[in-house]
Parts: C-alpha cells; sequence; structure tokens
C-alpha cells in the first residue's frame, strides 16, 4: 500500500457542466495525457472516460472514487462537485503501479464504501423541512438552538408530522453529524428480542446467539445520536435499562458480565401523552423526566394550514421527478379542498393523497377529480365546502376564514376565548368575525 501512496497525485482533472459536457481541463492534463483542448472540449465527458458497461458516471456521490480508461491508460479518478459543475481529478494511473498494488488500492476503497455504509447517517436537514408559517419556524429555531447541545430531546406530536424529520436535522446541526444517526421503532420489534436488539448480547447468551455476540443499537450509536421512535411502546423493563444508560453512560449487554461506556445522544418521540401512561403504570416516571429535558411538540397540519399548499407542491415536484411526470399546477377545486380537509394522518398523509393523484393525473394539472380512481376511494369532502366555489380573492378568503373559525370552535366545544388562542387572534376579534358571518 506504501507504493500507492507514493504515486497517488494529480495527474490533471477536467472540468464538466451540469449537461455532461467538457468546458475545461487543466494544463498538466493535457501535457499527461497528450490531449490537445481542441479535442476535448464541448465533447461528453463519456467519450473521454471509459467505464465498464454496468457503470454509470452521472449521479455520482461527492468525492466519489472510481477506476476509467482514459486515452488507453486506466486510472483512478475522484470526482467532486464545484456549484452546478463537476469536476473530475486523476490520481493514480496504471502504468505507475504493479497491478497487485493496484488491485489492493481497490479493495481498499470497496472496503471503507463498505464500512460507510454501513453507518446510518442522517438524510435531513432544517432547510429541507417545508413550511413558513409561524407554527413551524417557531420549532425549526427552537430545534436549531439546541442541536449544539448534547442533551436528550423529546419529540412529540399527532403521528405523520415529521418527527424522524426533525431527529436527522438536530442530528444534522450538532457536533455529532459526522458520527452514526441510529434510528429505532420501538413498536416495530418483538418484545422477546427487545432487549438484544438494544442493548446487544454475549456469545451464548441464548439459544440462536451468534457465537461472537452482537453489539445493540446503544453501541452501533456510539458518538452518534440514537434515535427511538414511538418510545411509549418501550416494554416496561427495557425501560429500567434505558434509563441506566442515560444516568450512568453506559451499557451491559444481555448475557455479559461487565459494562460498556458509552458516548450517545438520545432523541426520542412519541405521538401518545406519556403523562397519562405514566398514571396507568405503563411508563416509568424517572425515565420520564430524563427524557423531559427539551421537549419539542411538532406542530400538526391542522395548526399550519398555510404550509398546506406549499407541502402538496413539494410532494408534486418530488413525484413529478420519481414518475416522470410534469404537472405544474393544481386546480383551485383541489387547493380548496387540501386547505378545508383536516389531514388526521398530517404530512404521511398528504404524501399519500398526492402520490395517489399523481399516478392517475392527465396533464399539467392536478385536479380534485383525480383522486377519484378506485371504487372504494372517497374523500372525506366537508360539508360546508362548495366544490363549484370561485370569485374573487376576498371571497375566497372570507370563505377560509369563516370555515377555520367553525373549525375552531367546534375543536373548542363552542369555548370562545380557547377557540380565539387556537386562531391566535384576540377574543375581541373572534366576536366581531362570528357577528360578521353570522355564526352561532
Amino acid at each position: 500500500m506504501e507504493n500507492v501512496k507514493n504515486v497517488i497525485r494529480n495527474w490533471g482533472s477536467i472540468e464538466v457542466d451540469e449537461n455532461g459536457r467538457i468546458i475545461g481541463a487543466t494544463a498538466d492534463f493535457y501535457e499527461y495525457f497528450m490531449i490537445m483542448p481542441t479535442d476535448l472540449i464541448g465533447k461528453s465527458i463519456t467519450r473521454v472516460i471509459h467505464t465498464s458497461s454496468n457503470f454509470s458516471l452521472k449521479g455520482l456521490a461527492h468525492k466519489h472514487v472510481f477506476s476509467g480508461v482514459i486515452s488507453g491508460h486506466s486510472c483512478f479518478i475522484r470526482v467532486f462537485r464545484r456549484g452546478s459543475d463537476t469536476i473530475y481529478t486523476i490520481i493514480i494511473r496504471q502504468d505507475e503501479l504493479e497491478y497487485s498494488d493496484l488491485v489492493y488500492f481497490a479493495n481498499s476503497l470497496d472496503k471503507n464504501k463498505a464500512k460507510k455504509n454501513s453507518v446510518v447517517q442522517s438524510r435531513y436537514s432544517f432547510e429541507e423541512i417545508v413550511g413558513k408559517s409561524k407554527e413551524i419556524e417557531r420549532v425549526k429555531e427552537l430545534a436549531a438552538r439546541i442541536a449544539t447541545s448534547s442533551s436528550t430531546v423529546l419529540l412529540t406530536g399527532e403521528t405523520g408530522t415529521g418527527k424522524e424529520l426533525f431527529a436527522q436535522a438536530i442530528h444534522s446541526l450538532s457536533t455529532r453529524k459526522a458520527q452514526p444517526f441510529v434510528p429505532v421503532n420501538c413498536a416495530a420489534i418483538p418484545d422477546e428480542l427487545f432487549e438484544s436488539e438494544i442493548f446487544g448480547y454475549e456469545a451464548g447468551a441464548f439459544s440462536g446467539a451468534k457465537k461472537e455476540g452482537k453489539p445493540g443499537k446503544i453501541e452501533l450509536a456510539q458518538n452518534g445520536t440514537l434515535f427511538l421512535d414511538e418510545i411509549s411502546e418501550l416494554p416496561y423493563q427495557a425501560q429500567g435499562k434505558l434509563l441506566r444508560v442515560l444516568q450512568e453512560r453506559e451499557v451491559e449487554r444481555l448475557g455479559g458480565t461487565g459494562t460498556k461506556n458509552v458516548d450517545i445522544r438520545i432523541i426520542a418521540a412519541t405521538n401518545r401523552d406519556l403523562r397519562t401512561l405514566i398514571q396507568e403504570g405503563k411508563f416509568r416516571q424517572d425515565l420520564y423526566y430524563r427524557l423531559y429535558v427539551f421537549e419539542l411538540k411538532i406542530p400538526s397540519l391542522k395548526e399550519r394550514h398555510e404550509d398546506i399548499l406549499p407541502l402538496a407542491y413539494h410532494f408534486i415536484e418530488y413525484f413529478n421527478n420519481k414518475l416522470g411526470s410534469n404537472v405544474k399546477e393544481i386546480d383551485p377545486k383541489l387547493q380548496d379542498w387540501l386547505i378545508q380537509y383536516d389531514w388526521p394522518g398530517n404530512i404521511r398523509e398528504i404524501k399519500a393523497i398526492i402520490e395517489r393523484g399523481m399516478n392517475i393525473v392527465d396533464g399539467a394539472t392536478l385536479t380534485l377529480d383525480s383522486l377519484y380512481f378506485t371504487p372504494n376511494f372517497k374523500l372525506e369532502v366537508p360539508s360546508s365546502m362548495d366544490n363549484s366555489m370561485s370569485g374573487t380573492l376576498d371571497e375566497i378568503v372570507s370563505y377560509a376564514e369563516k370555515s377555520a373559525i367553525q373549525r375552531a370552535l367546534k375543536d373548542s366545544e363552542g369555548d370562545r376565548s380557547l377557540a380565539a388562542q387556537k386562531l391566535k387572534i384576540h377574543v375581541a376579534s373572534l366576536y366581531r368575525k362570528i357577528a360578521k358571518y353570522k355564526l352561532k
């Protein structure tokens, strides 16, 4: 491997635009490969760098290293992005190495790649959380402020509000961002397997155990973040062991006799009221207080109506790319329905609804009719909504305002002070609007 290190150097670079056309190269590239600029500029990169038939130069990851052939020379090439352009830098030419050294280097790349792929990394940042409402911006700001600490975070909110997305964004902004992000769905692991999966086990701990033992999720998250989704479903016995991890920062494998020190941050999430579960004897109070360092309540879509259409367009763009569609707009009738619907499934539901429509849409406009395409599917259209509604902007806004007030009064069981709080307006304003729209 030492021979490889001695010849890793810059043999020149090629710069390629977003369309895959070569826009320039360094002087040393022209010299080393004896290529004239007139034979290079404007050509497709695939005509200059030849790769195996099952390898594509499109969509290569940042700092990806691959093998290719340039002017008859087998090379290792590093690729990275620079704005909208891509830079291909030649780091090794085969004629500078013994074949055995080249194979060793290739194998070492594969091992490093496999090692990186075995570590779960977060995929989302706060910039990718769609929404500009006051409610979501407030939560994003608070989450960003606490991201830099190592304190435990408890994410609460209805199902489908994006709690894991927030967990990944917090990890991505923390000092642990280069370390593993390990998600665990507590509801998906059978009780009898939970301890072995979370805490790991030693060789011979139970029948069927691997002879070398197995590290648990906690050990895999070392120096990183452990995300415990649906923590309300954590078995009661396992809650005590998790409490010890939080307090002592050490973990003991199943069947083990010693402990291992761990340095992890725990982010937990639940859509249930843990205080109610404590009263029912299903959740440990001492664990709750260890988790309740920072609580972030992720708002539901009912609390952030102005984010519904931006989310819908976000998923339209996503499915345009995935399905090869070209939808550009949402029909006004469908926009009205999207805004009026209660969204019990929140963001997960709106994504499913848009996907449903995108699979049947005909043309560049997503319509309400696009969502009716199976006999078993029926949209819950609010009875107060007129699907043929049209008019001026003032008329549409008045309709939406009236509907929002009716919904707030219904959710508050007629309590006008509570309804005003939900609408984030003064109670006197609510009384005026109730009189304006002649609401009961």
